[in-house]
């Protein structure tokens, strides 16, 4: 696979808060795309205002510490940085309203970054050579 390719990305503002958020230091461009496409759908206001809050954070000496207070007082705000998370974590996230948006593709829920996390494949989804395979894949340690 091209990594450069999987950098390459519409909206570089939301990669690169996304990586500070997750603390992930390359992400996929093009699943970026998708997700800020889905985040942007259920948080049309707060994703802007949260993509505004990074760009000012992101040109301070310390953007953590320039967020947290952003989060800290704005509720909404935090919301939506929260769903952002989740939606590298998990491939899905939970709306405004606390419904529950799944992952849009079978390929964003293998994506999540939860897997390596823990140190699994996802769940339904076999391993793929080099790695075990077959019946009793199970059996053999990561």
């Amino acid at each position: 696979m091209n990594r450069e390719a999987d950098r390459t990305v519409d909206d570089p503002d939301f990669l690169a808060l996304s990586e500070h958020l997750t603390g992930e230091p390359a992400l996929d461009g093009r699943l970026a795309a998708a997700f800020r496409q889905r985040l942007n759908a259920a948080y049309p206001a707060d994703l802007g205002r949260l993509l505004d809050a990074w760009r000012v954070a992101a040109a301070s000496p310390d953007p953590t510490t320039n967020l947290q207070a952003a989060f800290d007082g704005d509720p909404a705000l935090a919301l939506a940085a929260r769903a952002t998370i989740t939606v590298w974590y998990t491939g899905q996230f939970a709306r405004p309203d606390e419904s529950t948006d799944p992952a849009a593709t079978s390929a964003q829920w293998r994506s999540g970054l939860i897997w390596s996390v823990i140190q699994a494949h996802p769940g339904s989804a076999a391993p793929q050579p080099p790695q075990p395979s077959g019946y009793g894949y199970w059996t053999q340690h990561p």
